[in-house]
């Protein structure tokens, strides 16, 4: 048998299993040429050019196709309940239009996920998740115990504009009115006839907006709108972009299936502030958190300074960590070189009694171990 000369290009075969989004179409034409798999559907990651992707966020603004930040509805008199046995957070403080930043445990304290819970009625309830099958987890609780509630994937599909000028671009869409929105609280809106809704959100910490929208239909004609209005207001300097592996370890911001996973407790992965063990909620983790944090994470979630001048490359699955003496200690997670710090930076989980800021450790990152320093997150 004979292939093509071009044989070796690897193809990708979309279906149920791996769906395109709204955006899909637009996001190719403006220069998509990289995807990740994510929550089942294909999520672009970058448009060949990393550092103007970089620049953009960080000095302009740019807009993602995060479609793949996919929403679990909770839909019916026990939505609340239902969110509430999954969250260390009194759900029932989160008021109509607010959203909620919260770990998603199981029984024995593990994280299942790290959502932004959003109530958009007494009995509606999104789950804006990263990438596990947080839907089929709640389908389970609802039916073992016999909740009156309907677990579903709405049709709903976020589009970001993230960067110091994106509220300036979402204004342009929406009017000024946007400006008034809180951090994580949110909108239900329409634009030329589009419904969405309007959250001041994102994974990044530049600033900016996830328009989430209700008609997957309609992806190409917002995509077209914000497009438009990006051009207008931030010019040259307006393009594409994706959630950005630098800023996002510069920024500290944690993520799920990378930094740590159900295997974690919030307490080893810089969440336990969001645990909220005193109050009257009940939820199914609180025993076993009660339990962890009085004996304390056996790792943390820390940041580190690797040695070396020169921009190394970037450590994409998990690499082992060593105390100076040899004995492993943790794991690389996630490094990148910072053009901010003009350094090579990580995030790494490493027993908790080397977490000490200033501790110096090894590091693997793919040409041998090197020395590394303990430092805070967000890096500075």
């Amino acid at each position: 048998m004979t292939y093509p000369s071009d044989s070796n290009r690897p193809e990708f075969a979309f279906g149920a299993r791996s769906r395109q989004s709204p955006y899909f179409d637009r996001a190719r034409a403006a220069g998509a040429c990289m995807y990740s798999l994510y929550n089942h559907m294909v999520m672009p990651v970058s448009y060949g050019d990393p550092m103007g992707e970089y620049d953009r966020l960080m000095n302009h603004a740019s807009m993602w196709d995060v479609a793949a930040e996919r929403q679990v509805q909770l839909k019916g008199p026990d939505a609340q309940k239902l969110a509430q046995m999954m969250s260390p957070r009194d759900v029932s403080k989160c008021k109509i239009g607010q959203g909620f930043y919260t770990p998603i445990l199981n029984k024995a304290g593990g994280v299942i996920n790290d959502p932004i819970l959003l109530k958009l009625e007494e009995d509606l309830i999104w789950l804006s998740i990263a990438d596990s099958d947080v839907r089929l987890y709640a389908m389970g609780l609802a039916d073992a115990y016999d909740l009156n509630v309907e677990v579903t994937e709405p049709d709903a599909s976020p589009l970001a504009v993230q960067g110091p000028k994106a509220e300036d671009v979402v204004a342009d869409v929406f009017g000024e009115h946007i400006r008034d929105i809180r951090y994580f609280w949110f909108i239900q809106t329409e634009v030329q006839g589009i419904p969405v809704v309007l959250q001041r959100s994102g994974w990044s910490k530049q600033g900016g907006f996830e328009i989430y929208l209700r008609d997957g239909k309609r992806g190409a004609d917002l995509w077209d709108l914000v497009w438009a209005s990006g051009e207008k207001v931030v010019g040259k300097a307006w393009g594409p972009g994706a959630p950005n592996a630098i800023e996002r370890i510069e920024s500290g911001l944690f993520s799920w299936g990378t930094d740590f996973d159900e295997l974690n407790n919030p307490y080893e992965c810089g969440l336990g502030k969001w645990c909220k063990l005193d109050g009257d909620h009940d939820f199914l983790a609180k025993e076993a958190l009660l339990r962890i944090k009085e004996e304390g994470p056996r790792e943390a979630l820390v940041g580190l300074h690797l040695s070396g001048a020169e921009p190394m490359p970037g450590v994409v699955k998990p690499m082992p960590i060593t105390d100076t003496a040899g004995t492993e200690i943790g794991t690389v997670r996630a490094s990148v070189w910072s053009p901010r710090l003009k350094k090579n930076i990580a995030l790494a989980r490493i027993a908790s009694g080397e977490s000490a800021l200033g501790n110096t450790v090894r590091a693997d990152v793919g040409e041998g171990f090197i020395d590394a320093t303990v430092v805070a997150v967000p890096f500075t």
